[in-house]
């Protein structure tokens, strides 16, 4: 028995939703990247329990794995694993493509074929920032969220208190002394 007989047999009331939760439609390429990455932790999840235990998970263990993994945030890691993942696959295929054009001037390909290369990779670009830029939104949002439950948790007032303890507890840089002025010599 290994980690991917699992999913084979599980019945219908043990259906996990989680698909819909990170893949939003046919074409989300960041949220079947997530799907995959949380695939990837179940099935090592298994993998680990079998070799620790020597018997595969009970359906309680299986739950508690699914509820831990199905969290917002623990959804919202996945996300933004995922798109680290396609930015790095982008980033990758933007050198490879430059490099591809690097070789057929060298070549000495026709001026107007390097020019459509380039037109066209310079379309590529405004995608690629939009991709990048939407990415610190969201991760902005996420610290936003969990400063907000921090608030939430401990109050604003003991929230900013214990900010300023922090602030007043750092050590202060020591002071450099002023360097003699050497003339530079002839």
């Amino acid at each position: 028995m290994n980690a991917s007989d699992f999913d084979a047999t599980a019945d219908d009331s043990s259906y996990n939703f989680i698909y819909e939760k990170l893949v939003e439609s046919e074409d989300d390429i960041n949220g079947m990247i997530a799907y995959s990455l949380y695939k990837r932790e179940k099935i090592e999840f298994i993998r680990s329990f079998l070799s620790k235990y020597s018997r595969a998970p009970t359906e309680e263990e299986r739950k508690s794995f699914y509820l831990s993994s199905n969290t917002d945030v623990r959804l919202n890691a996945y996300r933004i694993q995922a798109g680290v993942i396609a930015r790095e696959f982008l980033e990758i295929s933007l050198e490879e493509k430059v490099k591809e054009i690097e070789g057929k001037w060298q070549e000495g390909y026709l001026q107007g074929q390097i020019g459509s290369d380039l037109k066209e990779l310079k379309r590529f670009g405004p995608g690629v920032l939009q991709g990048v830029v939407s990415s610190w939104i969201f991760s902005f949002s996420i610290a936003l969220v969990l400063l907000g439950a921090v608030v939430i948790r401990v109050g604003p007032s003991d929230a900013f208190n214990e900010v300023l303890r922090v602030i007043k507890s750092a050590p202060a840089r020591p002071e450099m002394p002023p360097q003699p002025f050497k003339e530079p010599r002839k």
